[in-house]
């Protein structure tokens, strides 16, 4: 005889089912952020890298353009023969200590003979003497720059030539620099300059998958045999790629091709580093919705109650097959699926209570939608951080001379792209480290980190004339007015300089417009404490 299972009151079943569905709601919902901010991580870190290796990628490559152009200048100024070696030691010079591109300077005859070099010590001439891509240079008769390779005196070097021809055509030699990739150089300035930070590195390699620069100096001048990253960058692709690196660490890496070398440069960040956050995220995602998930436990569970009520009573009368209601009785059951989904309905409002929660966990815009310039929340969480951190900064308030005029006349479109060619002229005559912002109208501030208050008024006075200069669209001349201050070291609020830069913008409103007006406290107080 088979064993009866044991009886459940309706009641019981339903809370039951509740609770497993609750339950399951709010691990399905702790999944779901997981890797929604697990993507989001690892997504944001593979743009920031490839947006990063482009930008250092444009900046080698600007500086191989430049290099080329000095020399192709000087090669111009030898189109008139090899022969006046004043001449030539003048011009090598010259090109090795104005612009600090090279570590040295060598000019070579069609024969690859090496006439002059500089500077002219044994160490120098004998690795231009022998060195094969210097002849290499001179068959090639057209601009060149080489692979890295090792000198004779055991420096790893990089070689930039550009020919020189007679006015009559003749091919003549060529005009070439040597950039030592170990030691200070202008190449190496410039990719050491670029901002790293939580183990984020960047690593440029040649057409021959040669490290030029690493991070890890022991490696530069390696061969690097297998890197999809460094492959489709030579392949003059830029993209982002996740990959383990050399040791087998997965890699969350970005890469941007240097055209006018036929190199490659890639910005890569440990992919454990780059999810280190996402514990903390998740515990937070915890804690905004086990509150409401715990409210809407109790709901249902009262709601529960109130529901299989009815369902009893209907059970009772099922019972009694013989009475007259029963078809009626069993007609209701029906009705049971319309509750079941009212529930389904308060877990769906259950779950857009959960999404009201993750979009206040979204970070608001930090820009100005017309100008693409920081606004003043922005400003403001710059402002915050250089108190902080007890940095010296200056402040230019500016502000369009007659701008309503402009509206008034040419119409709000108009005025818009005022403001937009205005906010260019301020990105563009702007430091590596100062922040435009548009602040309101026709009113933008300048932040300029590190600043005192002579070089503010410079860059304040150049920003005017540049105004000044410029066609604005469709209005013609414009002018600005400019005011600035300083934060002195007894400052305690940031909006005191922004208040004195107002002030000064002010004044030099009452004063005639277009012109600059300067705060000057002297004498000052004690200067900041150096910045460690």
């Amino acid at each position: 005889m088979l064993k009866r299972l044991p009886m459940f009151h309706l009641r019981t079943l339903v809370v039951g089912i509740v609770v497993l569905a609750c339950l399951a709601t709010l691990c399905n919902t702790l999944a779901v952020a997981y890797r929604v901010q697990h993507h989001a991580l690892v997504d944001l870190e593979l743009k920031a890298n490839q947006a990063y290796a482009s930008k250092l990628a444009s900046d080698i490559n600007e500086f191989l353009r430049s290099a080329r152009n000095h020399l192709s200048y000087a090669a111009r100024q030898l189109d008139g023969g090899l022969d006046d070696m004043t001449m030539l030691k003048r011009e090598a010079k010259r090109l090795q200590v104005q612009d600090k591109d090279f570590n040295s300077i060598v000019i070579v005859n069609a024969q690859g003979q090496v006439l002059v070099a500089h500077p002219n010590t044994e160490q120098i001439t004998s690795h231009h003497q022998h060195s094969s891509e210097i002849r290499q240079a001179v068959q090639a008769r057209q601009p060149w720059v080489s692979s890295a390779y090792t000198s004779r005196g055991g420096e790893l070097v990089i070689f930039v030539s550009q020919p020189i021809f007679a006015a009559d055509g003749r091919y003549l030699g060529i005009v070439g620099g040597s950039v030592f990739l170990k030691k200070e150089s202008a190449l190496h300035t410039l990719i050491g300059l670029h901002y790293q930070q939580d183990g984020t590195f960047a690593f440029v390699a040649d057409g021959n998958g040669r490290l030029l620069h690493h991070p890890d100096h022991a490696r530069i001048g390696t061969q690097v045999s297998s890197s999809p990253t460094i492959s489709a960058a030579l392949r003059g692709e830029a993209g982002t790629l996740e990959v383990p690196n050399y040791i087998g660490v997965p890699m969350l890496a970005g890469f941007a091709p240097v055209p006018e070398a036929h190199w490659a440069v890639v910005v890569q960040t440990p992919r454990d580093l780059a999810l280190a956050p996402l514990g903390e995220m998740t515990r937070k995602v915890l804690l905004y919705i086990l509150p409401v998930s715990i409210i809407g436990l109790l709901l249902m569970l009262w709601m529960t109650y109130r529901l299989t009520l009815p369902l009893r009573q209907l059970a009772h009368s099922a019972s009694h097959l013989s009475a007259t209601q029963t078809g009626e009785q069993l007609r209701r059951i029906d009705a049971w699926y319309v509750e079941v989904a009212a529930i389904r309905r308060a877990l769906l409002t259950g779950e857009q209570l959960l999404q009201e929660k993750f979009g206040k966990l979204r970070q608001q815009a930090q820009s100005d939608a017309l100008t693409g310039l920081a606004n003043r929340r922005a400003m403001q969480l710059a402002l915050d951080a250089l108190m902080q951190s007890s940095r010296a900064f200056a402040v230019l308030a500016l502000d369009i001379d007659h701008f309503k005029r402009v509206n008034d006349t040419f119409g709000h479109d108009a005025g818009d792209e005022v403001l937009k060619h205005l906010a260019e002229l301020l990105r563009h005559n702007s430091r590596q480290d100062d922040l435009p912002c548009r602040v309101g109208g026709e009113e933008f501030t300048m932040l300029l980190p590190d600043t005192g208050l002579a070089d503010a008024r410079r860059i304040a006075e150049r920003i005017r004339s540049a105004v000044e200069q410029a066609d604005s669209p469709h209005v013609g001349k414009l002018t600005v007015s400019i005011g600035v201050a300083c934060r002195r070291p007894d400052t305690q609020q940031a909006g005191s300089v922004l208040k004195q830069a107002d002030e000064q913008l002010y004044k030099a409103k009452h004063n005639g417009r277009n012109r600059v007006e300067v705060l000057d406290l002297s004498p000052s107080p004690p200067a900041f404490p150096a910045r460690r």
